[in-house]
């Protein structure tokens, strides 16, 4: 019902018409279709659009149709050509008070899962070997990544008025890093072209600044492409959100539909679930293509 109301609003009488005819030209020419929303009053940014419900259909757009949260920043940038595998440095952050992730556990899992792709050549899985700032920026400079995948706690600072997420002090303590200090750590990376952040609330924005949330401090900061959550997700969701994103990104699918595949692996693995809305794609880019990816030369 709640979805429903989001469409009706969304979509009046005029602009469903103007919907479907789209669609029905999409699908004659065989060409690529994105509902991308531009949603500048903050307060309307801050509703769960991937819950769009399309009573005459029968569906979630978010489940059939590519859904982009898309954000103006100026100077797009061109999709990055790479040779495979696609290179992703991992983190987890389990610090201090912070104790219920099992850092070992959450690594296991995501690496049992991808090893198809690395055993294929198609993807590399390489982890920060700490859970600080420093171990971050060291782990960064070591190679030029093309994914950054973050497990861990986050939230919304609500007297900043930005994102944060929870590292390790020196001390063993909790440092909350500010999204935009996070922001000026990636900054000097251009062979970075997604951040995927699994921590609670790291879509969340204030009701007053639509670039307050994480992800959006991201983009300002000309990440081209990140993936965040607006909810808590579960560990099972998590896993097969990645599984069928790094899957769908190495069999050369623009960042949109490989969105689009990992939503319906949620909808697939947690059948009685709506956590398939909790992942939000953030985009700056026009083209949702981020990488060119080039084979693999033959070697002897």
């Amino acid at each position: 019902e709640f979805g429903r109301q989001l469409f009706d609003f969304l979509f009046p009488a005029v602009i469903r018409e103007h919907l479907s005819a789209v669609r029905a030209r999409t699908a004659h020419d065989g060409v690529p279709f994105q509902l991308r929303l531009r949603i500048r009053p903050p307060e309307l940014a801050a509703l769960p659009w991937e819950f769009l419900y399309d009573p005459g259909r029968d569906e979630y757009l978010s489940l059939s149709t590519p859904l982009v949260r898309y954000l103006e920043v100026l100077e797009p940038l061109r999709p990055l050509t790479v040779a495979a595998p696609i290179r992703v440095l991992g983190m987890v952050a389990r610090p201090g008070d912070l104790s219920s992730l099992d850092v070992e556990h959450e690594k296991r899992r995501l690496r049992e899962e991808l090893a198809g792709l690395e055993d294929a050549g198609r993807v590399q899985l390489n982890w920060v070997p700490g859970q600080t700032w420093q171990d971050l920026q060291d782990a960064l400079d070591q190679g030029d990544w093309h994914v950054l995948h973050f497990i861990g706690h986050g939230g919304f600072d609500s007297q900043t008025g930005e994102g944060v997420l929870a590292l390790a002090s020196e001390d063993g303590g909790v440092y909350r890093l500010a999204a935009s200090d996070l922001g000026l750590l990636l900054a000097d990376h251009r062979s970075l072209r997604l951040v995927v952040l699994n921590s609670c609330e790291s879509a969340r924005a204030s009701t007053g600044d639509v670039f307050s949330s994480t992800a959006a401090v991201l983009m300002r900061r000309g990440v081209p492409a990140v993936v965040a959550m607006q909810y808590d997700i579960s560990d099972q969701a998590a896993i097969a959100f990645a599984r069928g994103l790094y899957a769908a990104v190495a069999s050369r699918l623009p960042v949109d539909l490989a969105v689009l595949r990992a939503r319906r692996a949620i909808k697939l693995t947690s059948r009685n679930s709506l956590e398939w809305a909790t992942p939000v794609l953030y985009l700056r880019s026009p083209n949702a293509e981020l990488f060119a990816l080039a084979d693999v030369p033959a070697t002897t």
